[in-house]
């Protein structure tokens, strides 16, 4: 089996578009237990938060608990290969079985799952047009997996769009576990004389290299001129910016097209947000400012922003319904080295990635001791989860 991560430079992928209009998912098989607070059950004073949230996305860390679902499928390899493989759906990864070897893929916020079709170059691949392929690329590490269905076209069809849909939403789960409690702001802080220009703030996930992602306080200002800003604070409380993303009229903003996909991009920044309605949301609003600037728009004044908070305000009520996560379960990625978040309300359990990372070091002692005689999928998914990551999943 060729688990590559590269891109195929021999076939040419045409990727679908299917379900990218639509909400969220849920699963067609999957059910997870209850975990820890969600992001969106936000009490009425919110306690007093500090630090910044950053988390790992090394691909070493455990897939948790035990497989939500297991199936043969193909896998397509850049190299015009097709192979058998065992695909088993963690609730923060998959894990890739073939004949001569195994993949674990950590689930990052920065995952697309798309249909697609595969070109071949070569006469003799004629096989590839049987398959119903679909892809899933983790595409801050430029890795992605292709894989496909057989059958009847009617029943292929049907059994990848039940993969995409549940690796789509299990992605989606991963992504919305990262956030802490919060709700979408309009209004500018009493005490932050910095965000008086305030259109839209909330918490976004930020691609901080291939390895690390941090949730960073994101605040769209009016335009100011020929540009405005979007602001990037450490948390809520708004004292430590530590970046700003200037917005003008040529400013690249796009989203990743993928089936619950809550990803885009401003110039060279990768966001994720906590649903698709918020995506829509902020590219809405980043939209309208570029409207403005193309047109050579005068600054707004107070009351004209005042205006236009309100109309935000009066969509953030529209789409309220559709803000609701599904499922609640504590942080499916590890807080990374540089997570300095402090809270009472936080979105991991430390304790339990205390405990992993106890186990790997104590596993890591073990194998300098003595190497295993053979190496088996089950210990290389489960082996390091303690036992209260498998409650409820």
């Amino acid at each position: 089996m060729a688990a590559s991560g590269a891109v195929p430079s021999v076939c040419r992928c045409f990727c679908g578009n299917a379900w990218q209009d639509e909400e969220d998912r849920g699963f067609n098989t999957v059910s997870v237990g209850i975990g820890s607070i969600s992001s969106l059950d936000v009490p009425d004073e919110m306690p007093e938060v500090m630090g910044m949230l950053s988390y790992s996305t090394e691909m070493d860390q455990p897939l948790r608990g035990k497989p939500i679902r297991e199936g043969e499928l193909w896998q397509l390899s850049t190299e015009e290969a097709i192979q058998r493989v065992r695909l088993s759906l963690y609730v923060n990864g998959l894990f890739i079985s073939g004949d001569t070897k195994q993949v674990s893929v950590l689930f990052s916020p920065f995952t697309v799952v798309r249909n697609c079709k595969f070109q071949a170059n070569t006469c003799d691949i004629q096989e590839f047009s049987l398959f119903k392929i679909f892809k899933v690329q983790l595409y801050t590490l430029s890795r992605c997996y292709y894989f496909g269905v057989r059958g009847e076209a009617s029943i292929g069809e049907e059994e990848r769009a039940s993969w995409v849909c549940d690796i789509s939403t299990t992605v989606r789960l991963v992504t919305q576990s990262l956030f802490p409690p919060f709700r979408i702001l309009c209004d500018p802080l009493p005490f932050r004389e910095q965000t008086h220009r305030r259109l839209l703030a909330g918490y976004l996930l930020h691609s901080d290299g291939p390895y690390m992602v941090s949730v960073l306080y994101c605040e769209l200002q009016a335009h100011q001129g020929d540009q405005a800003l979007l602001v990037l604070y450490e948390n809520e409380s708004c004292e430590v910016a530590l970046n700003s993303v200037v917005l003008n009229v040529d400013a690249i903003v796009a989203e990743k097209v993928g089936i619950n996909c809550s990803c885009f991009t401003v110039e060279k920044h990768d966001f994720s947000s906590r649903t698709l309605s918020e995506r829509k949301l902020w590219l809405r609003a980043i939209s309208n400012i570029k409207v403005k600037l193309a047109n050579a728009a005068p600054s707004p004044s107070a009351c004209e922003l005042r205006y236009f908070r309100e109309a935000i305000k009066e969509h953030l009520d529209e789409i309220r319904a559709t803000l609701q996560c599904k499922v609640r379960t504590d942080a499916l990625l590890p807080p990374s080295p540089n997570n300095t978040f402090q809270s009472e309300l936080t979105p991991f359990a430390a304790g339990l990635w205390a405990q992993v990372e106890s186990d790997r070091s104590k596993s890591a002692a073990l194998v300098t001791v003595k190497e295993p005689d053979s190496h088996s999928p089950d210990n290389d998914a489960n082996g390091d989860v303690p036992p209260e990551m498998n409650e409820g999943l």
